[in-house]
């Protein structure tokens, strides 16, 4: 019984893509991406419903809508540099990452709630007003958010040194993703689509259950008391698997850690510091680019599906459709990077992402009759093709950027987990909320009537005679404008961003020699490598080897040679480990 116990755990960790001891690799995987439960399924249920909640439930008109992203956007670029600054100069017993995890966890489920009620100030006071709340609710939230989700990427790269053992954590990741997104998801459909039958019977019942997945309501008239349910049931849920990383995830101590003081020019120095390394240039242009291409089609998705196809009515069903194909990407881009390295899965998967988006083009606003089912199938093909594509810069993305850090170490020579981490955060957030902006806004200008019979509803902030349609013709009314901003401005951020991974070349064996290369300059005082790798660290960081600290030679230092990896192994990055799984061990023992 126990053989076959154990045969089937490790086929489930080889399924998922999981190397090494269960004790000592898995527990502290599902510790550290425990977090990712609450951020991803916080952020899924945000994606699906806040817009539609501001605009169809609340009466906000979708300028005011982007305005409050749009200032929550900018609180986002002071607070999260901020915050990595912050992280990486703690000292700490718990260590720089996991002291705000700590703190965050209880703010982040209160803000959180409060995003999602208004405690009776809608219906009571005007648009301005319940606009008012809700850029200081979301503000709050994001700064909860920040604490938390900044330091969190920051300590990856220190629980995970190794290239791959970095991947293994973001595959475990993905699946804790999925974690929060379908509970979230379930939850909301249950709440937010169910309604009472006029005769309860067992079958009406569940047939109403049923219902609530595979024919959503029109937001207009899902009553807020509802959403107020979901946002207190999940603002409770939350807290649990951010204190299981929050007690479970130990790191070593930085009390010893020492740092030079702090300034307004210290802080801008760190940050541009970063823009010195060529890796961290292009992981940037790649990231930031993925980030409009998504950021433009999420804040337009609801009218895409609403006013543009008539298809809401499968709103729910479309979701469940979306988080299988997304998660069907996830084997197919892990076994491309074990195999091919951690750029390939972009270049086979984003075609069909590219394929997605030409596909809304076809699609010719609300039909009537047999005719609505043709919106109807190339909806679900787009959403199909959409999500699965989606995943490959995405995966691409997310394990490139704990080797930016190494890069990073090997020009300045300190870790700076924090400052790097701020910018993986701060594009995601800056992109969206700008985009948010843009996008809601554009959609008025384009003519997007959104009115609804909401007592707060104000119909928007463009004047008759200014809308696209009145100045250019009507072919740019609201149909062409919802297919601007969810399928050809995408379209042409996804062709940038394959343009800009192109020039990203690190391979896992250059990574390898980059660390190695680190720790025996912190062993010995300096190194000295092959001309061949000398080039490579040149060409990867974008700086001559006499302007990096790796190449630094202190007077009175002999030069160690680099030592020859065996079986693509280094020695010293294996005692290195050792040491660092050691230092956590016993910061565990103490916390027990």
């Amino acid at each position: 019984m126990s053989r076959a116990k154990h045969t089937f755990g490790e086929r489930v960790k080889k399924a998922i893509g999981i190397e090494g001891d269960t004790k000592r690799v898995v527990f502290p995987m599902l510790n550290y991406t425990a977090t990712n439960i609450s951020t991803s399924g916080a952020s899924y249920f945000f994606s699906l419903y806040y817009i539609p909640f501001l605009v169809y439930v609340e009466g906000l008109s979708p300028s005011q809508v982007g305005l409050i992203i749009l200032i929550k956007s900018v609180w986002d670029a002071i607070t999260d540099p901020l915050m990595g600054v912050i992280t990486d100069r703690t000292r700490s017993r718990f260590g720089k990452h996991r002291v705000y995890i700590i703190a965050a966890t209880v703010p982040f489920a209160l803000t959180f709630f409060m995003t999602w009620y208004s405690f009776g100030l809608s219906g009571h006071a005007s648009s301005n007003a319940v606009m008012l709340y809700y850029i200081a609710a979301y503000v709050l939230y994001s700064t909860a958010t920040t604490v938390l989700t900044v330091p969190h990427t920051a300590m990856l790269p220190e629980m995970a040194p190794d290239y791959f053992l970095r991947t293994q954590y973001n595959s475990v990741g993905y699946l804790m993703n999925s974690a929060g997104m379908v509970p979230s998801f379930i939850l909301a459909s249950l709440v937010l689509n169910f309604v009472r039958p006029a005769k309860l019977t067992v079958g009406s019942f569940f047939g109403s259950v049923l219902g609530c997945f595979t024919h959503s309501l029109d937001p207009e008239t899902v009553p807020k008391s509802h959403y107020m349910v979901v946002g207190l049931v999940l603002a409770a849920a939350y807290i649990i698997p951010l204190s299981i990383t929050a007690r479970k995830c130990k790191e070593r101590s930085s009390l010893r850690d020492r740092f030079e003081p702090f300034s307004a020019g210290y802080a801008f120095k760190e940050y541009a510091l970063v823009f010195k390394n060529r890796a961290f240039r292009q992981y940037f242009i790649i990231s930031i680019l993925y980030m409009f291409a998504t950021g433009f089609y999420n804040s337009s998705k609801i009218f895409l599906f609403k006013e543009l196809s008539d298809t809401y009515f499968l709103y729910g069903i479309i979701n469940i459709i979306a988080g299988i194909c997304e998660a069907s990407g996830f084997p197919l881009n892990y076994a491309i990077t074990k195999k091919f390295g951690k750029q390939k899965c972009s270049w086979i998967t984003t075609p069909f992402w590219i394929v997605s988006l030409a596909i809304i083009l076809f699609i010719t606003g609300p039909k009537s009759d047999g005719g609505k089912w043709v919106n109807v199938v190339l909806i679900i093909v787009h959403t199909i093709l959409y999500n699965f594509g989606l995943s490959g810069i995405g995966f691409t993305t997310t394990n490139t950027y704990p080797d930016i850090t190494d890069v990073d170490e090997m020009i300045i020579g300190r870790r700076r987990e924090g400052v790097i981490a701020t910018f993986s955060t701060f594009i995601k957030k800056i992109a969206s909320g700008m985009m948010g902006m843009f996008v809601l806004t554009g959609l008025e200008w384009f003519g997007v009537n959104t009115a609804s019979s909401s007592a707060t509803t104000m119909r928007g902030s463009v004047e008759g005679g200014r809308h696209a349609y009145e100045i250019f013709g009507p072919f740019f009314g609201a149909h062409f404008g919802i297919k601007f901003f969810s399928a050809i401005v995408p379209l042409l951020c996804i062709i940038g961003s394959l343009i800009a991974l192109r020039h990203f070349t690190m391979t896992k064996s250059q990574h390898t020699m980059i660390r190695a290369a680190i720790a025996t300059k912190k062993k010995y005082g300096a190194v000295t490598l092959s001309d061949e790798d000398r080039a490579a660290c040149e060409k990867i960081a974008g700086r001559k080897w006499s302007e990096m600290w790796l190449g630094e030679q202190p007077e009175g230092v002999t030069p160690h040679m680099l030592e020859q990896p065996q079986d693509g192994k280094y020695a010293i990055l294996e005692e290195e480990k050792a040491a660092l799984a050691a230092e956590i061990e016993s910061a565990r023992q103490k916390a027990l």
